[in-house]
């Protein structure tokens, strides 16, 4: 990738971010507790730049700063209770606008190992690292493979507000189980990347968009052999539904009785190496109506929707102060009308081969540089703030992320 002038400014401008985080680091300890009461949070700053007409994630074939998160959380625990709770904001292009929100908040009880109850607002069990996705100290990459993890569906994956029962099952020699079983519901903005996703490459305003409910649970084994546990999540949102208007002379709704998702997936740990592969599937059927605002006429569409997607990943940790990891993901959004139309919509695929390098500067400074070769539009949203008509879209591109992160 050339670097232009103005990249040049903006790499500067980022490494004087990180040093600034590094000076505060020394000033700050790993966490504070005060009455029993532990206090903890994080800030990270990110830059992305990609080439071509294509933006990902944001404006990043410009490069943008817009892509940080922070966090501030308290925790209480004493014998079988706990209580938490976290603060969150993040900007990531045109989503999240530095608002700060109630991410999480439970109370705790844990009767036995075997069985615990957890409710309030609930981070949302779903594959190996969804309940860590502000947890930069387990990873070295900047961006989790975004087939499973995508950054901009954050709101729709990290936590619902409801209840969840969990523990862990012995099984002798055979290992053990770790489960969870979770039902409530889930508020979605309207600015929102889930908004986007569910309406993908259709230029319309956002009106409404919500659901009646969602439920799932998780079961990992952790296996005999030490280091390896597989795993398997289901989660389906009920009544599901989106309205949307398009310019002056349309109503678009589309509601889908159950959408659900379905999530294969397996870690080994050895020695300094971390193996992890990933596997899931998403489908729903939607009724679609298409409403004419000046006359009242109702035109009726069936669509089936089907998206696969996954991942395989490898890092290993080389010293004290470096690891490197790589990962290859890939998905494929497909979608046919069942009734209504005989048109046909494109087939959304991309692949994603990534390489990141990770920089422990001390306890508390992380810094990763992580590079990404991108073949496919798939992931990319059009949007009426962001129009990319597909026509016009690069089929592959190079993306360059690098992330500061202060933890205390």
């Amino acid at each position: 990738m050339k670097l232009t002038p103005s990249f040049k400014t903006n790499l500067s401008r980022f490494t004087l971010c990180g040093f600034a985080a590094m000076a505060c680091a020394t000033l700050s300890p790993a966490s504070v507790t005060w009455k029993d009461v532990q206090f903890g949070g994080f800030l990270s700053q990110g830059y992305l730049k990609s080439s071509g007409p294509n933006d990902y994630l944001g404006d990043t074939s410009e490069g943008t700063f817009d892509f940080r998160e922070y966090a501030a959380n308290a925790s209480w625990s004493k014998g079988k209770f706990r209580i938490g709770a976290q603060a969150f904001g993040q900007k990531l292009g045109e989503y999240g606008d530095d608002k700060i929100k109630l991410d999480w908040a439970t109370i705790d009880y844990q009767a036995t190992q075997w069985f615990g109850l957890r409710a309030g607002r609930v981070k949302m069990p779903r594959g190996l690292y969804n309940e860590a996705l502000d947890v930069d100290s387990v990873r070295p990459f900047v961006l989790l493979p975004q087939s499973v993890y995508d950054n901009r569906l954050r709101d729709f994956n990290a936590s619902f507000d409801g209840a969840m029962a969990y523990g862990n099952i012995g099984a002798g020699k055979l290992g053990s189980v770790d489960y969870r079983l979770f039902y409530g519901s889930l508020s979605i903005d309207l600015d929102s990347g889930a908004t986007d996703y569910f309406n993908n490459n259709l230029q319309a305003k956002n009106l409404d968009f919500g659901m009646d409910s969602v439920r799932g649970g998780t079961a990992f084994w952790n296996t005999p052999l030490s280091g390896l546990r597989v795993g398997y999540s289901y989660s389906a949102f009920e009544n599901l539904a989106t309205t949307r208007k398009i310019g002056t002379t349309s109503i678009y709704t589309k509601q889908t009785k159950t959408y659900e998702r379905q999530l294969v997936s397996a870690e080994y740990s050895f020695n300094d190496w971390i193996f992890a592969a990933e596997a899931g599937d998403e489908h729903a059927l939607y009724d679609i109506s298409l409403r004419t605002i000046s006359t009242g006429a109702i035109r009726p569409l069936a669509v089936s929707f089907r998206s696969r997607y996954g991942y395989i990943s490898a890092a290993r940790r080389i010293n004290s102060w470096l690891e490197l990891g790589t990962y290859y993901s890939t998905s494929r959004d497909k979608q046919k009308y069942v009734a209504g139309s005989t048109s046909t919509f494109p087939i959304l695929n991309q692949n994603d081969y990534a390489l990141s390098a990770r920089f422990d500067v001390n306890d508390h400074i992380i810094i990763k540089i992580e590079g990404h070769y991108i073949d496919g539009s798939g992931k990319i949203f059009d949007t009426p703030s962001q129009p990319q008509p597909v026509a016009k879209r690069d089929n592959s591109w190079p993306l360059l992320a690098i992330k500061t992160t202060f933890s205390f």
